[in-house]
């Protein structure tokens, strides 16, 4: 896959998005172009993210008591979702996670460290099965691409 610079034949140039350098085509960007990842990782995803933000529960036992917290979701999609939440929830936690709109629930896992931002802890979680149709959206086709990501 590359990128074509349209602005006119002087200025046209190829930019590589996948594998190697062949030689033939000089990047002026670094090797570690952002947008390179994103397209890496677009191709490694299970199903579509999908921009929601729904209030959610999250029950949960931290050193051996139960608490039930509240959080955001960020983005969702068929596996899992990434939630704010004022609690940090270490990596490999186990948890219930529970749709407040529909009160179902799911088993689930916090699949990494969280990352701590002003607004609580951006948090990753991933279903212990497939549930598509937990967030009752409709998800988007995997093939499916905004106008700008097809740049």
């Amino acid at each position: 896959m590359e990128v074509r610079n349209t602005a006119g034949p002087k200025n046209s140039t190829s930019v590589p998005l996948s594998g190697g350098n062949s030689g033939k085509t000089s990047s002026p960007y670094p090797k570690s172009l952002p947008s390179q990842e994103a397209y890496a990782g677009e191709e490694k995803r299970r199903s579509q993210r999908v921009l929601l933000r729904v209030r959610a529960l999250v029950h949960v036992a931290l050193d051996g008591k139960p608490a039930t917290h509240e959080v955001i979701t960020l983005s969702v999609n068929a596996h899992g979702a990434l939630v704010t939440a004022k609690q940090h929830l270490p990596a490999e936690t186990r948890l219930i996670l529970e749709n407040s709109m529909t009160r179902e629930r799911m088993a689930c896992k916090v699949v990494r460290p969280p990352h701590e931002t002003p607004e609580g802890f951006q948090t990753a979680l991933e279903f212990d099965s497939t549930a598509p149709d937990f967030w009752k959206i409709a998800f988007p086709p995997t093939n499916w691409r905004t106008e700008d990501s097809k740049l």
